[in-house]
């Protein structure tokens, strides 16, 4: 009678317990590098965010201060000006603090006939406010920002103006701008709000005052 045996050999318990330890430390590795970048990916997100938001506005504000001016008040007759001051820019009208650190108001033409745009910073909200140039309205008045819809959160300049100013003999022809943004969520890493700075210049091309 031939016998015949079965030699079944399996993994031992210590080969188990090995085996799981170091599927468990690679997975661990693993799954803690995947969370950084996760992490990482989350906090440049909302700083490129807050970026691509300042790049926008830059760009408008420089746009702006371009065409400030247009039309001058030589491209219309005298009696007219005299008589309608609407029908011409006066490229930065000055009020009491306006043009100031964080206010600024400009008169251009973009299209739709001379208005009044208006750069006011309440609190950490930067607000644009655009509004036709009326004669004998006040364009401080005519401007509030207190009900404006925001156009640029999260902004901290703090001590730092946003707009500073070259003069050419004592008029504006020259705005340097300067944008501090916050990132509108904290770094899930560190907690910390993280800021971009923003610096521009733009020239009124029109200011023939």
């Amino acid at each position: 009678m031939n016998r015949q045996s079965n030699n079944a050999n399996g993994f031992s318990m210590l080969e188990l317990l090995l085996a799981t330890a170091i599927f468990i430390v690679v997975g661990g590795a693993t799954f803690s590098v995947l969370f950084s970048s996760q992490l990482r990916y989350q906090s440049e997100s909302g700083l490129t965010n807050a970026f691509q938001q300042a790049n926008i506005v830059m760009d408008q504000i420089v746009r702006d201060v371009h065409s400030a001016g247009f039309p001058p008040r030589s491209a219309v007759k005298s009696t007219t000006a005299t008589a309608s001051p609407q029908y011409y820019a006066v490229p930065f009208p000055q009020s009491s603090g306006i043009p100031g650190d964080d206010d600024l108001i400009l008169e251009a033409d973009q299209g739709s006939g001379v208005q009044w745009i208006r750069y006011s910073l309440v609190d950490k909200t930067l607000k644009r406010v655009v509004v036709n140039k009326l004669p004998g309205s006040d364009p401080v008045v005519a401007t509030d920002p207190t009900n404006e819809a925001p156009f640029l959160d999260n902004v901290v300049n703090g001590s730092i103006p946003i707009f500073s100013y070259r003069p050419d003999s004592s008029n504006i022809r020259e705005v340097n701008i300067c944008l501090m943004v916050q990132s509108s969520q904290p770094d899930p890493q560190t907690q910390q709000f993280r800021t971009i700075t923003l610096t521009g210049r733009a020239v009124a091309f029109n200011a023939n005052y």
